[in-house]
């Protein structure tokens, strides 16, 4: 250790002794350390980052594909009453919550916002596995009959943004959709609903549906399919396993469903009846954001990552050329009895302190070039759910990549100087 300190201040004085190269050495790392940071947060946020809910990796998101009758609203949907079906009569979850995004109108003690809500089954919570922070959440008695808990969980963002984290709010009546509801309770921090790129700010029974959409409801509706459904998986049921059983169940509701519907074709009955439920990974909740941007978001992490291999070459490419200003110092360095591991360390560790320093002013960059990208991105409350800001997974990106920058643009200059030989009367050769 005390030879790498030495080391270390030793490349601080001859970074110090050159402060045009330097300069130019940290900003160039900078900008290409602080773009793939950038990038690489965004990534992370969107695509990459489980729930903040318990054993995410046990939750599946409920689809279907094939043919509907009546009402559809958008992909991986049911009915109300295919969820209580499948939640009543499963044998291979521990638990089956259901969704629905829907706007909101809220106002207390005069003063008027818009917001996002969930509509959410009793079990929401538990099923995920999402614990409060003040108060309580909603049971399965809160969801039990229509209309009759006018209740209201609150996001932790919300309550902080909206309210200032004042515990007061508890009990308090907000008047949400022109409907009085009661404040029980506030959920995790970290938590902005299933419904990744759309932070939801209140959460709201689901048989409060007709007082939460009072221009339509469909509630009991088998031909109305606007639910999203997940599920909590029993602990050793594969997804495999619960998707082939899960199946046999939905094709039972299925062929009852279909004794309802007239008028449609033989083909088309076939096909109704036949559709798949699938079970995909939930882990990372829903996204249309992510669905969207996934590709772009990788096709750009690659045009960064190659624009900080540019740096690297450039940067090799001077250390090279003020390698060549140096080589009889180095070589003076070899016949006083230094080894040329210690001068290629030496090397190293200069490389490693502009890598150092460029990554510490690359977080910066990085957090201008995050907040930018955030405020392109087209979908409302996305800034509120991500940030711009490093979190211990995006600065131990940084830190490794700042490491491997280092080391790769300080190859060149360390391999320069192994092959030079100790200085002689006539002054310094190359090994050959």
């Amino acid at each position: 250790m005390e030879t790498l300190w030495q080391e270390l201040r030793f490349g601080l004085r001859m970074l110090r002794n050159s402060p045009a190269f330097a300069l130019v050495a940290i900003f160039s790392l900078a900008l290409g350390i602080g773009a793939n940071t950038a990038i690489f947060s965004l990534i992370d946020q969107v695509i990459l980052r489980s729930l903040p809910v318990r054993s995410p990796e046990q939750l599946v998101l409920l689809g279907s594909q094939g043919p509907y009758w009546g009402l559809n609203l958008g992909p991986n949907t049911f009915s109300y009453p295919m969820y209580r079906d499948i939640r009543d009569h499963n044998e291979v979850f521990s638990g089956v919550a259901a969704r629905y995004a829907i706007d909101i109108n809220f106002s207390y003690r005069g003063q008027n916002e818009r917001g996002h809500g969930e509509l959410v089954s009793g079990n929401y919570f538990e099923v995920l596995g999402v614990q409060p922070v003040l108060g309580r959440t909603f049971t399965q008695e809160d969801d039990a009959m229509p209309g009759a808990h006018p209740l209201v969980v609150l996001s932790f963002d919300y309550w902080r943004r909206s309210f200032g984290a004042d515990p007061a709010i508890l009990s308090q009546t907000l008047t949400i959709n022109n409907h009085p509801m009661t404040v029980i309770g506030v959920a995790a921090r970290g938590f902005h609903g299933y419904e990744v790129g759309q932070p939801v700010d209140m959460f709201v029974p689901m048989m409060m549906k007709a007082q939460m959409t009072p221009t339509w409801n469909g509630l009991e509706n088998r031909k109305a399919w606007w639910l999203n459904v997940i599920a909590r998986l029993k602990p050793g049921v594969t997804r495999a396993q619960a998707e082939a059983a899960v199946n046999v169940l939905h094709r039972q509701m299925l062929q009852m469903e279909i004794k309802d519907i007239e008028g449609q074709s033989e083909q088309f009955r076939t096909q109704f009846v036949d559709q798949h439920l699938r079970l995909l990974s939930g882990e990372k909740g829903q996204s249309t954001l992510r669905e969207q941007f996934s590709e772009p978001l990788f096709v750009l992490m690659g045009m960064v990552a190659l624009v900080l291999l540019i740096a690297c070459a450039n940067l090799a490419g001077l250390l090279v050329a003020r390698g060549a200003a140096r080589q009889k110092e180095i070589a003076v360095r070899f016949s006083l009895g230094a080894s040329r591991g210690r001068v290629i360390r030496q090397l190293l560790a200069e490389g490693l302190l502009l890598a150092v320093s460029g990554g510490a002013l690359g977080l910066l960059v990085a957090n201008w070039t995050g907040s930018a990208l955030l405020n392109t991105l087209p979908l409302e409350g996305v800034t509120r759910q991500f940030t711009a800001e490093p979190d211990w997974r995006i600065l131990s990106f940084t830190a490794v990549l700042s490491l491997l920058t280092g080391v790769l643009f300080s190859v060149v200059p360390a391999l320069q100087a192994h092959f030079l030989e100790p200085v002689t009367r006539f002054g310094f050769a190359r090994r050959s």
